[in-house]
């Protein structure tokens, strides 16, 4: 994970007396990470040095990069940015000139090579995180070292942090088992290190708040919520705000609504029907002052309460859920629209 290395500058740069040419030292930092700096020199001074200057145009797009600094005391650093726009590998090359404080001044030639590193991704499928087993499995879009799994409760306290040297499996993922302590778990932080110590993060929420309701009747074939039915949302309402007014303050959570029918009628005609119906149920907690995003999605008779055969009027599967969540629910198949 050194990122830094030392260039040879000085023998060549001021060789009128040994005291100049231990004036400064020079190291390149040549690799960083998009979004996260850029390449530097990093001028170190041994002595006063009344100024430094770079001169040196980029390869890329033949760009002259001219900076100036000073004084620089003894003991102290400047860093150069060498900037870098895209990602990819760039040439610096051009001069470096230094006035030392007793008069002394010198240049030399610099060229240098520098990368600019893609942001570092991490991917974790739901069902590679196992809370009860205390593993999980992450995907990287390039090599980690080291690795930090975070967990926090839905009270908001701290669950556990482990923090461990990783090795990619025979798969390419990197299995973490992590320190939890009881509680349940709202929030899920991993933050990975590669080989040259940049870092990347994911936040997961596998957690969920199912909000218990009298179900919304509606007429047969349609998705009008009659009047005598405002009473069950005014009640769910009050249940959703209590969880967000709980929970808000802990992530960004929303409301998921997902409709179901009963296998009456054809399946293509109950998918339509049941969204419909969602998507009326979370119009109407919107219209009522619901400041959280709501999304909703119709499923039809694709997922039964009750297996039933078909053309069945079984009432428990004509149903609706809530649920207040950050990521979206895992119900197969889902494709949720936002209102």
């Amino acid at each position: 994970m050194d990122r830094v290395r030392r260039l040879a500058l000085l023998c060549l740069l001021v060789p009128a007396t040994a005291s100049a040419q231990d004036a400064l030292k020079v190291d390149l930092v040549p690799k960083a990470q998009k979004g996260q700096g850029q390449p530097q020199l990093v001028v170190k001074a041994q002595t006063e040095l009344k100024k430094v200057t770079i001169d040196l145009k980029r390869s890329t797009d033949g760009k002259r990069i001219r900076d100036t600094a000073g004084p620089i005391y003894a003991g102290r650093a400047h860093e150069f940015a060498l900037p870098m726009k895209k990602v990819g590998t760039a040439r610096f090359a051009g001069t470096i000139a230094v006035e030392l404080g007793n008069g002394q001044s010198g240049s030399m030639p610099l060229d240098v090579e520098v990368s600019l590193l893609p942001q570092l991704e991490l991917t974790i499928a739901k069902d590679d995180v196992k809370l009860d087993d205390k593993r999980l499995a992450i995907s990287a879009s390039r090599p980690l070292a080291k690795v930090q799994v975070s967990l926090m409760a839905d009270t908001g306290t701290p669950l556990g942090t482990t923090e461990t040297e990783v090795s990619a499996g025979a798969d390419g993922k990197y299995v973490v088992d992590f320190e939890r302590r009881k509680g349940t778990v709202l929030r899920v932080a991993v933050k990975g290190w590669d080989e040259d110590g940049f870092f990347g993060g994911v936040d997961l929420f596998p957690w969920q708040v199912d909000i218990p309701h009298e179900e919304v009747n509606f007429r047969s074939g349609k998705s009008d919520i009659d009047k005598p039915e405002i009473e069950k949302l005014e009640g769910s309402f009050k249940l959703i705000r209590a969880a967000v007014d709980k929970y808000g303050k802990l992530a960004e959570v929303r409301l998921f609504i997902a409709g179901h029918t009963d296998t009456v009628g054809d399946a293509a005609s109950n998918r339509a029907l049941s969204k419909a119906r969602a998507r009326a149920i979370g119009g109407w907690f919107k219209r009522r002052g619901l400041k959280i995003p709501v999304l909703y999605a119709g499923f039809g008779e694709d997922v039964l309460a009750v297996q039933t055969p078909d053309e069945t009027d079984e009432v428990r599967n004509r149903r609706a859920e809530y649920i207040v969540a950050v990521d979206p629910p895992g119900v197969d198949g889902a494709k949720w629209k936002p209102l």
